[in-house]
């Protein structure tokens, strides 16, 4: 999973792997441990895009996973279905 310490992540395109990995802007998605060991040198040979890559995996894991992302959604349910007819962007 795409980490909030600014790291691009490598991953396997299974399972839930890539609803975490968005490929080629927060890490990558392989098939085959070939395809692993190429993304990790080319990551490693190219710190600008391991940098860019960290810094939007940072900002996708905040804006989507984090619990404080998760209690503003369910308030937002809340308010809601307690203020029917209003505006939810009035929060």
């Amino acid at each position: 999973m795409a980490t909030v310490s600014g790291k691009p992540v490598i991953g396997g395109a299974a399972g839930g792997i890539p609803l975490q990995i968005t490929h080629d802007i927060t890490g990558f998605l392989v098939h085959s441990v070939e395809g692993a060991a190429f993304r990790v040198r080319q990551l490693l040979n190219n710190p600008e895009l391991a940098k860019r890559m960290g810094e939007n995996a940072r900002a996708y894991i905040r804006a989507n996973f984090l619990i404080t992302r998760q209690t503003r959604d369910y308030l937002s349910l809340w308010y809601s279905l307690e203020n029917k007819g209003r505006n939810i962007l009035e929060l």
